[in-house]
């Protein structure tokens, strides 16, 4: 009986000691992008459409040598993915178009002279690797009119092998596609 009890205060202590690991956030940062052009717009930034694996706020991880994903559950964006998108896609044209005012929306953007819309079809991330971002976008005016559409692979090379260094590929990638749209704007 006396061992018994001992192998259950070793076990309830055991379990008392187990803590799950901490999970980290991430966002992607717009900063020290150079300016395109000093042209005065108004554009709205609608919420990024992406896949519904990609609709969550765990990191998703592709390995480059099988057909392996993985949801990483302690690896989490600050936001779901659709808003992360949204905000680096707002923020990097407010770099690459300084004297633009550029406005995240979710709902009626027709007071706006632009509206940028983007479908992400496919972000691969591989870990100590590269990343490639796949995605449609088009530019509307104020009636709803299709004034320009596009579609572009964006690829970024991964500088290390941790989550960090990942998410710095994913941020150069949407750079990638967010200066590729400011030059179609400034050319409407």
């Amino acid at each position: 009986m006396k061992k018994i009890l001992i192998c259950m205060l070793v076990m309830v202590l055991g379990a008392c000691s187990f803590r799950s690991p901490q999970s980290q956030f991430y966002v992607m940062n717009s900063g020290g992008l150079p300016a395109v052009s000093d042209k005065v717009l108004n554009v709205a930034v609608t919420r990024v459409k992406v896949p519904d694996m990609l609709d969550k706020a765990q990191m998703v991880v592709y390995d480059k040598d099988s057909s392996e994903v993985q949801i990483l559950e302690f690896h989490r964006w600050a936001e779901v993915l659709p808003e992360v998108l949204q905000s680096t896609l707002t923020n990097d044209l407010m770099a690459y178009l300084p004297k633009s005012y550029i406005k995240r929306t979710y709902f009626d953007s027709n007071t706006m002279q632009y509206s940028v819309n983007v479908e992400i079809n496919r972000i691969e991330a591989y870990l100590g690797d590269k990343v490639m971002l796949s995605a449609w976008w088009n530019i509307t005016n104020k009636k709803g009119d299709i004034v320009k559409r596009g579609q572009g692979i964006y690829t970024a090379v991964t500088k290390g092998k941790s989550i960090a260094d990942l998410v710095e590929a994913e941020s150069d990638a949407m750079h990638q596609m967010s200066r590729e749209i400011a030059l179609e704007l400034i050319r409407l």
